[in-house]
């Protein structure tokens, strides 16, 4: 009698594995054969997003997400005193990022680049000095600068010009002024364009020291060289040490790399000098200077 309970017991469980193991395989083929995982950018797809939008990408032009960013805010691409655009990948898809300056207002879209939808959208009434756009609290931030503390952004616009070799140019157009706090000091974030180049500084609200800064040509047009001759390494990483006004025997951690950007070959360099990050971008055709910034690292 012992040993037929037994054999039922030993059978009944084995019976219970089988069924476990077979439910299991089944979920693994049901797993392998569902929806494969989101895979990372193809090659086909980063050569899209380092330039424009290639034939056959599948993605809709920069035109037409202009279009759609200038829809959505019920203005004309024609109203904007400054414009970017740039193919981008975020999130796991392709997008287009406009940003543009209509009077006192930054906008700033990202847009689908397969569908043309609009993803996000932020509009922020900005700083431009002697214009319509300057706000009662930022007039009263410049005047009183000295009181709180800090120095005002008139003289946070100053120290950024100053450094920027453009002080006393009429034809700078401020497209931000604002005073934040920034890894536990207050900092002036100061943006601003003059013809197709973006300057974007961050000064220290208290001394006036400039903390980093960041040059972007986006739609530099590069010359033709005389020679033709391309740009080599060693002249390019010279011309980067050179703006930067420092020596190569200073610089630590120096990095090189080749790339292809927006339709030209471009060099990048990036080296550390004490706490101080610098980053060059530079035109592997004609040696211009297409980038750069230069950061404290806290």
């Amino acid at each position: 009698m012992t040993e037929k309970v037994w054999t039922v017991i030993c059978a009944a469980a084995c019976a219970a594995a089988l069924a476990a193991c077979t439910a299991q395989g089944a979920s693994a083929a049901a797993s392998g054969s569902g929806v494969a995982p989101v895979a990372s950018p193809s090659n086909n797809v980063s050569a899209g997003i380092a330039g424009s939008a290639q034939s056959g990408s599948g993605y809709i032009t920069e035109q037409q997400a202009k279009d759609a960013a200038f829809g959505n805010a019920g203005l004309a691409e024609a109203d904007a005193q400054w414009l970017w655009v740039r193919l981008d990948y975020d999130d796991g898809r392709a997008v287009y990022d406009v940003e543009f300056v209509v009077g006192a207002d930054e906008y700033d879209y990202e847009i689908d680049a397969v569908t043309g939808d609009v993803l996000s959208m932020d509009r922020e009434a900005e700083y431009r000095a002697g214009g319509a756009g300057q706000t009662a609290s930022a007039a009263s931030s410049a005047a009183s600068g000295a009181a709180d503390g800090t120095i005002g952004e008139e003289a946070a616009k100053q120290a950024a010009l100053d450094h920027a070799g453009l002080a006393g140019n009429s034809a700078v157009q401020f497209a931000r002024v604002k005073l934040e706090r920034d890894d536990g000091r207050m900092v002036y974030d100061v943006e601003f364009w003059l013809d197709s180049t973006e300057y974007d500084y961050e000064i220290d609200a208290a001394t006036g020291e400039v903390l980093s800064y960041d040059f972007d040509a986006e739609y530099y047009t590069p010359a033709q060289s005389v020679s033709g001759a391309a740009v080599t390494a060693e002249q390019a990483k010279q011309i980067a040490l050179a703006h930067a006004g420092v020596s190569e025997a200073d610089a630590g951690r120096m990095e090189m790399d080749r790339d292809r950007e927006h339709g030209r070959e471009v060099y990048e360099f990036s080296w550390q000098i004490g706490f101080t990050e610098y980053e060059y971008e530079i035109d592997a055709a004609t040696g211009e200077i297409l980038s750069y910034s230069q950061e404290l690292d806290d």
